[in-house]
């Protein structure tokens, strides 16, 4: 589609969600302009005007939950509670009461693009079979950062992926970004969702347990890479998760997905 449109997010989204899947990944996603400030969209130029900002829109796959998008957001106000840093979110709601996910690009400062690394790649992972751990990638973090905080920031991610139930937390999913002055960091993190692998198992393994892994093996994971402060950063995580209800209620998840996910 080569017309650039221009409307209000509640005027295009359903139009847009037609033209789905123009990025990868199991959810039909758009690549769109965002002005903040007018609440704009325009979608068909990759060359943006000055004030707009390049955003993703996610859709639901036929087979998500019904709120899957209410519930994504709710795992991400809970995950920047807890200490995971995220690009920002918001839901855009069309008139008919359907809500879809949007996140800002962290891989662009307006039209110009930042150098991205995915674990995938880095490490020679293929996430569709993946044997990863985030032993690995805490390797691959501090090698990047050349810091021991990056031991931190993944061990935080591990933790809240772990107890609020994202197993499909594969390589391609973790990314390293470059900033203009040359220096690389953990990206922060997207896809953050309750989600099952096609195994029923966690994609990432914790310390090489990839089916049930609980606190005993986020503290082994740690231990090896030295992370003196694991129990307080495990504890905090924790801490936020226990109010899921909260984060749930605010953010219009249902009760019946509620109560699955209180349960899990």
């Amino acid at each position: 589609m080569n017309k650039v449109l221009a409307v209000t997010p509640s005027d295009i989204i359903e139009e847009l969600y037609n033209l789905g899947d123009s990025s990868v990944g199991v959810r039909p996603k758009i690549l769109v302009g965002y002005h903040k400030e007018n609440n704009h969209l325009i979608h068909g130029t990759l060359e943006l005007p000055e004030g707009y900002e390049h955003w993703i829109v996610k859709f639901p796959s036929f087979n998500d939950l019904q709120d899957i998008t209410q519930i994504e957001y709710a795992y991400y106000n809970m995950a920047l509670a807890a200490g995971v840093e995220m690009s920002e979110c918001k839901l855009f709601e069309i008139p008919s009461g359907a809500s879809y996910l949007a996140t800002k690009r962290f891989d662009r400062i307006h039209n110009s693009r930042l150098h991205l690394r995915s674990a995938s790649g880095l490490l020679n992972d293929n996430f569709h079979y993946s044997n990863i751990d985030y032993g690995n990638v805490m390797d691959c973090a501090f090698r990047h950062e050349n810091h021991v905080a990056a031991y931190s920031k993944v061990l935080r991610l591990a933790a809240f992926n772990v107890y609020r139930h994202n197993r499909d937390d594969h390589s391609k999913n973790i990314s390293f970004l470059m900033n203009p002055n040359g220096a690389w960091k953990l990206a922060p993190a997207n896809n953050l969702t309750l989600s099952n692998s096609m195994q029923g198992m966690y994609i990432a393994m914790v310390a090489g347990e990839s089916k049930a892994p609980r606190q005993q093996y986020l503290l082994e994971l740690a231990n090896t890479f030295g992370v003196k402060n694991s129990e307080t950063i495990i504890e905090e995580v924790k801490s936020e998760i226990a109010d899921w209800e909260i984060y749930a209620k605010d953010s219009f998840v249902s009760i019946d997905s509620n109560t699955l996910i209180t349960k899990t």
